[in-house]
């Protein structure tokens, strides 16, 4: 038994060396073709997620910048009113005084309530003025009224006082918020533009990927007929024209979508099909159509000129929606064209690049 146990351990050896490159090779082949495509469509879908969301946080940080600015901005419009407010409160307590003490004037040259009058002639402040005032008993009604106003008009002015001091500290704690607010935008739009970078080169590398697994499907189809304006993913180019902006940082902001120029009344098509979610006025955009597609992704058409759909109606790829414009916040007419995808706005061009689709 001894003497055979050599030759059987040489010829295990053999099985394996023979047959073990072959059967890894089958075990790598049940990955493919069609699960290593869906990987790199995976991996592509997680790239533009992890962009977006770079992009998205300096889109936040700028929201807080210019809410922050406008409260302080709304604070210190509310000190000033309030100091104007309270500045003719100290002038209306003025105008009492000088009534009462004209009245009580009057009433020492009658030889009324002598002592009461010197009491309050000679105090030196409002607050000191009501104290000694209050012991006028001896007043009628329309000494009484005058009181009365004198005590109103202090009160008043002791509250616009607080009020405008209360303004001048929300300014100045919403000032340095606004301030702090523009670091942490100026910060992350820098990572954006840093993020922009590597983001394009990631891209680029898993566009290849996937275009290179793709290769065998398309070789076979080669001898087939020439393929129709939709992809074999369903997506279609949503216009025709010149492509003029691209997605990413921009100027000082982020510009989410990608631009398309052509003349007014160009025709606008659904990128895949889907069911009409918006139809109408739409801020910065004018107006604009919204399409949410069966797999969850939203497509976005701004500026147009004239929808042709209505919200709940069911487009196919390559409908017609609507047709180009130049409304809203636009500088000619062009097509705007974003697509969310996972509440997240990732870059159309890379979208439609990675369907077949070329811009």
């Amino acid at each position: 038994m001894d003497a055979r146990r050599p030759a059987l351990l040489c010829l295990v050896f053999l099985l394996v060396a023979t047959f073990g490159a072959p059967f890894a090779a089958a075990r790598q082949n049940e990955d493919s073709p069609a699960d290593r495509i869906a990987a790199a469509e995976s991996d592509l879908a997680a790239a533009q997620t992890r962009l977006a969301a770079t992009y998205q946080r300096f889109t936040a940080a700028e929201r807080r910048h210019h809410t922050m600015t406008r409260r302080a901005e709304a604070a210190r419009e509310a000190a000033r009113r309030a100091g104007e407010q309270a500045r003719a409160a100290a002038a209306r307590v003025q105008r009492v005084r000088q009534e009462v003490d004209e009245f009580a004037a009057a009433s020492y040259r009658q030889g009324s309530v002598v002592g009461s009058v010197i009491s309050y002639l000679g105090s030196d402040s409002p607050t000191d003025f009501l104290a000694r005032a209050s012991m006028l008993n001896a007043l009628g009604g329309r000494q009484l009224d005058v009181l009365q106003d004198m005590r109103r008009a202090v009160d008043r002015k002791a509250a616009l006082d607080r009020a405008a001091r209360a303004a001048l500290g929300r300014a100045d704690a919403d000032r340095r918020a606004a301030g702090e607010a523009r670091s942490a935008a100026e910060r992350a739009y820098r990572a954006a533009v840093r993020q922009r970078d590597a983001a394009r080169r990631e891209t680029d590398e898993l566009l290849a990927r996937k275009r290179e697994l793709q290769a065998p499907r398309q070789a076979e189809a080669a001898g087939a007929p020439a393929p129709a304006p939709v992809s074999a993913s369903g997506v279609v180019r949503p216009t025709t024209g010149r492509f003029t902006s691209g997605y990413g940082p921009r100027g000082g902001t982020i510009h989410y979508g990608i631009d398309i120029a052509n003349s007014i009344g160009t025709p606008i098509v659904s990128a895949m099909a889907g069911e009409v979610i918006s139809s109408g006025p739409a801020s910065g955009f004018g107006l604009w159509v919204r399409v949410r597609h069966d797999n969850g992704l939203i497509t976005v058409y701004g500026h147009i000129n004239e929808s042709l759909v209505s919200v709940g109606q069911r487009v196919s790829a390559g409908q017609r929606i609507a047709t180009m414009g130049n409304r809203g916040q636009s500088t000619g007419p062009h097509l705007h064209f974003e697509v969310h995808q996972g509440g997240h706005k990732i870059d159309p061009l890379v979208w439609l690049r990675s369907n077949g689709v070329a811009i």
